[in-house]
């Protein structure tokens, strides 16, 4: 206290800053409810809350959303599988079936060749009667 009592200078300085510090002290204290800073500020905070309150909801609805759509995948998943096994079950059905086919085919073209050579081989007894008959009239 003596140096301001001193020097009148720093005196004023310290007496200038000494009112900014307040300025600047009751400048960043909370408004007063009744101005319209005030007012400002509830109405802000009012309408984040209800935009938080909504956000919240739709988030709460979107994974409920999520849940029912893992879900579905699911069963689709467990769909297509059943179905992989059913083709799979048909498809050696047909292959078994074109096995069988073949081998039907084979066998008819045996029995085509062993019918043509018996006969062949009655034309011929035919053809070796008629001849001996022949040669006997």
């Amino acid at each position: 206290m003596s140096l301001l009592s001193l020097s009148p200078l720093l005196s004023s300085l310290f007496i200038s800053y000494a009112n900014r510090a307040a300025a600047l002290e009751s400048a960043s204290a909370t408004p007063s409810p009744e101005t319209e800073e005030w007012k400002a500020l509830q109405a802000t905070v009012a309408a984040l809350r209800e935009k938080s309150e909504k956000l919240e909801s739709e988030s709460r609805d979107m994974a409920g959303k999520l849940e029912a759509a893992a879900s579905s995948q699911e069963a689709f998943r467990a769909l297509v599988a059943v179905l992989k096994e059913d083709a799979e079950i048909q498809q050696d059905g047909f292959r078994i079936l074109a096995h069988q086919c073949t081998e039907g085919n084979d066998k008819y073209d045996r029995l085509v060749e062993e019918s043509t050579a018996e006969k062949t081989g009655f034309q011929a007894q035919i053809l070796n009667l008629e001849v001996s008959i022949h040669i006997q009239s």
